[in-house]
């Protein structure tokens, strides 16, 4: 992992550990010596149970995690969904989900996904990640971001200005992750905006392969260094497949 080791603050405990229960996953967290964790949605609805939110709360206050960022629920991953909002609105008991998550263990950055319809984003795909932007705000400051993709030609964000596109209309905050941005753009496309973006959260990964720093090609430190000489001062999420 070389230098980039000093940068990371939090690992991601879900990619590539779909098989393993939320326990596993945390403990493969905490083995490898991270004490601040990131999710991707770890429930099998959007309205999950009170029990099932505070067994994982238990969990991870058992093995002293605290949760900095979580993806809403995004449909049926599995099945090749990348978010609901080009069909409808946000379940108002999703929104309730986050929220009670967010009294319990104070996370609140939440990924939200736009859906796949297309390149362009529709109006009506923006108005809807605009609505969830504002229930999160206002009921607890909470921030709805908006990552570029890779790897899904109709999906709508695939590059930072798509992303800041949406923002500028209703809100939230970037989620720049370097390896989705490098397989997109190329190093130097991350090269033109690092020194320049603002980012709400980063998460890191190396391309080629998606492994840990050190296993592909990217400079990652040189731009972890770059973002926070820029005034960049949030997490720094390790979000790459198991070795």
């Amino acid at each position: 992992m070389g230098s980039m080791g000093q940068w990371l603050t939090a690992k991601n405990c879900s990619i590539g550990r779909e098989d393993l229960l939320i326990g596993e996953k945390l403990d493969a967290a905490a083995d490898e010596g991270y004490p601040r964790v990131e999710l991707w949605w770890p429930f099998g609805t959007p309205e999950p149970a009170a029990e099932e939110m505070d067994e994982l709360v238990a969990g991870l206050e058992k093995r002293g995690q605290q949760l900095v960022a979580l993806n809403a629920w995004a449909g049926d991953m599995a099945g090749g969904e990348r978010g609901i909002l080009h069909q409808r609105d946000m379940p108002v008991g999703h929104i309730d989900a986050l929220d009670y998550l967010h009294q319990r263990t104070g996370v609140r950055r939440f990924n939200v996904l736009l859906g796949a319809d297309g390149r362009e984003a529709s109006a009506a795909q923006v108005a809807r990640f605009g609505q969830v932007q504002s229930q999160l705000e206002r009921r607890f400051g909470g921030v709805a971001m908006v990552e570029p993709l890779s790897g899904m030609e109709n999906y709508p964000v695939q590059t930072v200005v798509d992303a800041e596109c949406v923002i500028a209309q209703v809100g939230g905050g970037l989620l720049l992750d370097v390896y989705h941005l490098a397989v997109n753009t190329g190093v130097s496309g991350v090269d033109e905006i690092v020194d320049s973006v603002r980012p709400e959260h980063v998460q890191v990964a190396d391309s080629p392969g998606r492994g840990a720093p050190g296993t592909g090609e990217l400079p990652l430190g040189e731009w972890m260094r770059r973002l926070r000489n820029a005034g960049y001062a949030g997490e720094i999420v390790g979000e790459w497949l198991p070795s």
